[in-house]
């Protein structure tokens, strides 16, 4: 290696040593003095060799003065160099594998001659990682370098307030500790969230999720041979059929890291609506597919009836079609037995003791993971770590889980029940996952935390009281701090949290799993149970037996623009409007859906979800039905379908669809909810764009009051 050498008169004294040991080592040297002990001016030295190594006349450089600090403050002036200030081993290391230093800075009244020479040497045989947490940040380094980065707004300098030291929040943090909560949650001391017996028996049943980053981590090696095999086999598309805690985790992973160079891509199916089954069948070549079939129950019905449409697509293609499917669930569930009768390529059984939506770290989240070509390795010691920082030692306010708890479960108390998650993009997927684990474990017993997600922040003047904000980003995000920042000056709670990389998901399953466990027993909530799901199942399906019968699902009055804006003139403090869409879930529709609920937020005050069904019956259902009863539902349903029939069934896919939308709706209704059906004719797009204009002219600009 060519390696620029520089030095004041007072790292001469190190010179010689230094110049015999890298000659010895090899290496090829360009001398830039000092030549003796008079004195130089260090600045001088240091632009010398920072020019040859920016220049490429050599490839790294070592700079010795009396501290080692003026050298690195003066190279670090020129563009392109990345001198480090070394006075140990690991630093000498470290800078170049994780930060690509290449000009190492060294002191004679700070480090002996001998360990200069051994600081040397573990610097230049050291190598830049290239591991993409670490590319991201030389490039965030980089881009500082190439710019002149402007002026930080003042609020920085602004002491943020601290949420955890709000009264509400103190209090709730001092019930965990009276509770001895951190222990007894690692414990699986079921109390925590009931005192009836037989409840706590079924707690007991569900709280394998705390042992699942190192229950996992064991099966790593079969999860990432399987993905070499599967690869080897000429697999390019993935295809994972699931509801829910089935799919959710798995579509975080796939859409944050994306599929690794050369391997397979992966597709979600979260739908029955036959436009969008059709997509998908379309753009598949299904000799080159493998469908994961993800149930836990073994039994749920959108899934089933995509995979007997898929199954008899596949038969039609292949010699061999079980080998194209997967299945991961319980031990015991019809899809086992349905696997095994099947010849499916492989069966995953999950841990009988985590739920579906506590399942990120299981083989529900791992399996596409380690088929993408994630590192799960890396995925579950980041959720170790994040486990070992929640262990039972560690007292609430230190615990990052236990604190997140009480912080959500206090403010929810105290009327901020609207939990507004804002993301960096590059994490955007994760917040559906955490809509779902906040609204189906707390959304019970007329509580519950309400999850808003995907909504654009706006002004202070667009939300009620009834909101706290909490950020995760990816790094620093000045973008989204700026839209924070107004909102905290305005009495806004915020909760912020930083992840390092995308590694950290491991981390952030783990954190709220925990937090929401321990904000349910706060409010007073079961987070393991979901009592008025099965209602709607059942409702479901008697509007399908209606139509086997009678050849038409049950009707219900249509309701117009009018009526909505009726019951929003009426609505009160802390209500939410939740866009309930049985619709294609395209990207078009998904952007018209925006300037929709964005003016119903910004003309009302009101928070807003937005949700296609029937993917939202297995997440936020739960929560419309059974929690706070503050809800505005629109469902939004199409006004005709192309069909789809679903194989060994006297119905569609769009049958199946409408049947769970007048499941919801009459359930809802018998909940007494504010419930209203709107049917859009085609194209939807232009439809709910002919509803925002009409809602905007009839909607007041005043606001809920209150």
């Amino acid at each position: 290696m060519r390696i620029a050498l520089g030095c004041d008169h007072r790292g001469f004294l190190y010179k010689a040593d230094l110049v015999s040991a890298l000659t010895k080592d090899g290496h090829e040297l360009i001398d830039f003095g000092t030549t003796s002990t008079d004195p130089v001016d260090y600045p001088d030295y240091a632009r010398l060799v920072g020019v040859a190594v920016r220049d490429g006349l050599a490839e790294a450089g070592v700079l010795v003065c009396g501290s080692g600090a003026g050298v690195s403050i003066a190279a670090n002036k020129i563009r392109g160099v990345r001198a480090v200030l070394c006075h140990d081993a690991f630093t000498a290391r470290q800078s170049r594998e994780d930060d690509d230093a290449n000009v190492v800075c060294l002191g004679t009244g700070v480090v002996s001659v001998d360990e200069a020479v051994s600081l040397t040497r573990a610097f230049l045989g050291a190598r830049f990682s290239h591991a993409e947490r670490h590319e991201r940040r030389l490039a965030k380094v980089l881009a500082l370098e190439a710019t002149n980065p402007p002026p930080l707004d003042p609020s920085w300098a602004t002491p943020r307030p601290d949420v955890a030291g709000m009264p509400a929040v103190r209090e709730a943090l001092g019930r965990l500790q009276s509770l001895d909560a951190g222990a007894r949650l690692w414990q699986k001391d079921a109390r925590l969230w009931s005192e009836s017996p037989a409840v706590r028996a079924s707690i007991v049943n569900r709280l394998g999720w705390l042992d699942a980053p190192a229950v996992m981590t064991a099966a790593v090696g079969n999860l990432t041979a399987f993905a070499s095999e599967v690869r080897a086999d000429g697999i390019t598309e993935i295809v994972l059929l699931g509801m829910g805690g089935s799919s959710l985790a798995a579509d975080v992973l796939g859409r944050t890291f994306g599929p690794a160079v050369g391997g397979p891509t992966l597709t979600v199916l979260d739908t029955t609506d036959p436009d969008a089954v059709r997509s998908a069948r379309a753009r598949l070549a299904l000799p080159r597919t493998l469908f994961l079939i993800c149930s836990k129950s073994g039994t749920t019905l959108e899934t089933m009836a995509l995979y007997r449409f898929f199954r008899a697509e596949v038969e039609g293609a292949v010699a061999a079609p079980g080998r194209h499917f997967v299945a991961i669930t319980d031990a015991g569930t019809p899809l086992e037995r349905l696997a095994a009768q099947s010849g499916f390529r492989r069966t995953f059984l999950g841990p009988p003791d985590v739920g579906g939506r506590y399942s990120a770290l299981s083989y529900f989240g791992l399996v596409p993971a380690a088929l993408l070509g994630v590192d799960v390795a890396n995925l579950l010691e980041h959720a170790r770590k994040m486990a070992a920082a929640c262990a039972p030692e560690f007292a609430p306010a230190d615990n990052p889980a236990l604190r997140l708890g009480a912080i959500l479960a206090a403010l929810a108390q105290a009327g901020r029940d609207k939990v507004t998650v804002v993301l960096s993009p590059a994490i955007q997927p994760l917040g559906a996952w955490l809509e779902q684990l906040l609204a189906e474990s707390t959304g019970k017993d007329g509580r519950g935390l309400i999850p808003i997600h995907d909504e654009p922040l706006g002004p202070p003047a667009v939300y009620g009281k009834d909101r706290v904000f909490v950020s995760i980003t990816l790094g620093v995000d000045e973008s989204i701090e700026r839209g924070l920042r107004p909102l905290e000056a305005a009495g806004h709670p915020v909760v912020r949290l930083s992840l390092a990389d995308r590694f950290d998901l491991g981390g952030e399953f783990f954190r709220w799993e925990m937090a929401v466990a321990t904000a349910a027993a706060l409010l007073g909530v079961n987070p393991f149970d979901e009592p008025d799901v099965a209602q709607a199942k059942a409702a479901t399906q008697a509007a399908l037996a209606t139509f086997l019968e009678r050849g038409g699902l049950p009707e219900w009055p249509v309701d117009s623009d009018d009526d909505v804006a009726r019951a929003l003139a009426v609505a009160r403090p802390g209500d939410y409007v939740a866009l309930l869409a049985y619709l294609t879930p395209d990207e078009a529709t998904t952007a018209a859906l925006v300037p929709l609920r964005l003016m119903l937020r910004d003309r009302t005050g009101l928070a807003t979800t937005v949700a296609y069904g029937p993917r939202y019956l297995h997440s936020t259902g739960q929560l419309h039905k059974g929690g706070p009863p503050t809800p505005i539902l629109v469902l939004l349903t199409p006004t005709e379908s192309v069909d789809l029939p679903v194989p060994g069934e006297r119905y569609g896919f769009a049958t199946l669809t409408m049947a769970e939308a007048v499941g919801d709706l009459s359930t809802l209704r018998a909940a007494h909810r504010r419930v209203l059906w709107l049917a859009l004719p085609a194209p939807a797009v232009e439809a709910i764009g002919r509803l925002t204009a009409a809602l905007e002219r009839k909607v007041g600009t005043g606001g809920v009051s209150g």
